[in-house]
């Protein structure tokens, strides 16, 4: 069951991640998000009312803040990550912003004092090298010796981060409150997040009926909410050692899927980088 979970959580982040492209180049990076979050949250809040006599929420209010700060973190990394993807390849952006792992263990050494283990170690130098490898115009930088960062790559280093803190900081209240009501209510506050900022730029919730892709964003919604479900499911068992290293590894479904339907091309030099930061991103659960 941990091998399913893992695989599971695994394919359907990849998949809204590749879908979360489609979507972004027709409507943007912010009413992609809105949507996403809100047909995402639907569906967790089906969950949570079928379950509603099973949670405790007299702890809530004492965890608000730092659940606030998960959402204002998690509203960066989501916004920073689908404008890279309105301009640039997902083979490039995803496995940069899925580098979040790198993140959150370096946090945890700082502010926790954990220990890295040997191959956690090694992880965080593979990451790193993939990071690099997917960034730099290789052939530029052996010609003119000129470092020229490639387009996307501060929109996926930008999701890196946010998604890193903010995952980081859902540990607390997780802790505290179990698996769902943290997320439940910090998607809740990035949802009004959203509906402000849309609001304050007059900005609209619905463009025209012909490009508002509503079947693509519902695809997108069900597979991250899904992503998220195959995986609390599979490391709330005794299997977590399982499922984190193989759901880490979404960004290798979007790459795939990228190259098969939008026909990106990945040289070398890419295709070095990407398999390091999946490596590296399994190593560092191990």
């Amino acid at each position: 069951m941990g091998v399913i979970a893992g695989l599971l959580a695994m394919s359907f982040w990849g998949t809204a991640i590749f879908l979360a492209a489609l979507a972004s180049r027709k409507l943007g990076n912010v009413l992609t998000l809105f949507w996403m979050q809100l047909f995402g949250f639907l569906v967790g809040l089906a969950y949570f009312l079928f379950n509603l006599n099973s949670f405790t929420f007299s702890r809530i209010s004492q965890n608000a803040p730092v659940l606030l700060l998960v959402a204002v973190f998690q509203v960066i990394a989501y916004l920073g990550f689908y404008k890279g993807l309105e301009k640039a390849e997902v083979s490039l952006v995803g496995p940069v912003g899925a580098a979040w792992g790198l993140v959150v263990a370096i946090l945890g050494v700082i502010f926790l004092k954990e220990v890295l283990s040997t191959p956690q170690l090694l992880a965080i130098g593979l990451i790193i090298v993939g990071i690099i490898l997917l960034s730099v115009n290789i052939k530029d930088l052996v010609s003119s010796k000129k470092v020229n960062l490639l387009v996307g790559v501060k929109e996926g280093v930008i999701a890196m981060l946010g998604w890193g803190i903010s995952l980081y900081l859902l540990v607390f209240p997780s802790k505290d409150l179990g698996w769902f009501l943290p997320t439940i209510t910090f998607r809740f506050m990035v949802l009004v997040i959203l509906v402000g900022y849309i609001l304050f730029s007059k900005g609209i919730f619905v463009p025209d009926k012909k490009k508002f892709p509503i079947k693509l964003l519902l695809a997108i919604g069900f597979f991250d909410i899904g992503g998220f479900f195959a995986y609390s499911f599979g490391v709330a068992g005794i299997q977590a050692s399982i499922v984190a290293p193989i759901g880490s590894a979404f960004a290798l479904v979007s790459v795939l899927l990228a190259k098969v339907f939008l026909k990106e091309k990945i040289d070398q030099y890419k295709t070095v980088g990407i398999l390091a930061i999946v490596g590296g991103l399994v190593l560092m659960f191990v």
